[in-house]
């Protein structure tokens, strides 16, 4: 039996399964601060919200493309979960990953995401 820092296999898979159900552990590793939006951006978009689910390969590229065309000062990476732009004064588009990405659900990217529709800069200020 593979035995890694002191877990089998069937316990590192369970631990795994517990992190990725766990919504307060969105995404392990980040600092809470830069990841989870100040409550005053962490609130449901009244614009019209546009939002694309892609596999995270497809993420990177529609990100930057997206960043292109509304001039965000934000810079895509290959590690990239999500990204968002303010389209107009009404609206915003984000794009998602589709399925858990190091350790950070659809969902966590989402809600980080619409902070930035609802005026959260890309620096994570507080």
């Amino acid at each position: 039996m593979c035995n890694i820092i002191g877990f089998d296999m069937s316990r590192r898979f369970l631990l795994l399964v517990v992190l990725s159900l766990s919504p307060s552990l969105a995404l392990a590793g980040k600092n809470d601060s830069e990841w989870n939006p100040p409550a005053r951006f962490d609130h449901v978009y009244v614009g019209k919200l546009t939002v694309h689910y892609l596999p995270q390969n497809q993420v990177v590229m529609a990100c930057a493309k997206l960043f292109a065309e509304y001039k965000v000062a934000a810079k895509s990476s290959f590690t990239q979960r999500g990204c968002a732009a303010i389209t107009s004064k009404t609206s915003c588009t984000v794009i998602v990953v589709d399925k858990i990405y190091a350790l950070a659900t659809p969902k966590a990217v989402l809600r980080h995401e619409i902070a930035h529709c609802n005026g959260w800069a890309a620096s994570h200020p507080d």
